[in-house]
């Protein structure tokens, strides 16, 4: 079975594995080579795999997983490769958390460039139809 990590950026892991642990929306998961073809959603996890009965781990920020045939390939927006299991525990609790902290409140200014946006051109438009109306 072969185990491939995108991210936007990169690939991140392109290597054959014998297995492969993670978490996903709906609970833990293990696949091995003789499983069905599988898709899913992960959580913030720490996906697990085993290269020459040798664990490796790879942090990753959500994403999809998909079994097709002899191929896992795992998508997220961001994932980092450690040997360091704690490394990486503190790395989900730590920078994942804060990371979602920083996209929670961009989105929140982008909502209110949005509604200022909109309200804008709600006055303009209300002006306008004044002027054609001769208020």
């Amino acid at each position: 079975m072969r185990l491939k990590v995108l991210t936007p950026t990169q690939i991140l892991i392109d290597t054959p594995i014998e297995k492969v642990d993670f978490e996903a929306v709906d609970g833990y998961f293990t696949l091995l080579p003789k499983h069905i073809d599988f898709i899913n959603s992960l959580k913030q996890t720490i996906v697990q795999y085993q290269v020459n009965n040798k664990s490796y781990y790879v942090a990753c920020d959500r994403g999809v997983v998909v079994k097709k045939s002899d191929e896992v390939i795992i998508s997220t927006a961001l994932a980092i490769s450690d040997d360091n299991l704690e490394k990486l525990k503190k790395t989900i609790e730590v920078d994942f958390k804060q990371m979602e902290q920083e996209r929670k409140e961009v989105l929140v200014s982008m909502s209110k460039l949005e509604v200022g946006l909109t309200k804008g051109l709600m006055n303009l438009t209300s002006m306008r139809e004044a002027k054609h109306v001769g208020i």
